[in-house]
């Protein structure tokens, strides 16, 4: 069983000048996710490609995903 001590809230921890935060890896990879779905979503040219599959998909025309 892992024990997790508490640090004092005024406690900072750095690397060189910068401070950092610590996250458990699974949380982590949970919003590097995050991140590249709204960075994809603000792409104009995804969104384009989406709206055109779905009206692709909606004319029953073959659709292929990554062309």
């Amino acid at each position: 069983m892992n024990k997790i001590s508490i640090i004092d809230k005024f406690h900072t921890i750095k690397i060189g000048k910068e401070p950092v935060v610590l996250v458990p890896f699974k949380l982590w990879q949970k919003l590097e996710d995050y991140i590249e779905n709204a960075e994809a979503l603000s792409s104009k040219k995804y969104l384009n490609r989406i709206e055109k599959a779905r009206k692709d998909i909606a004319e029953n025309k073959v659709v292929y995903p990554f062309r």
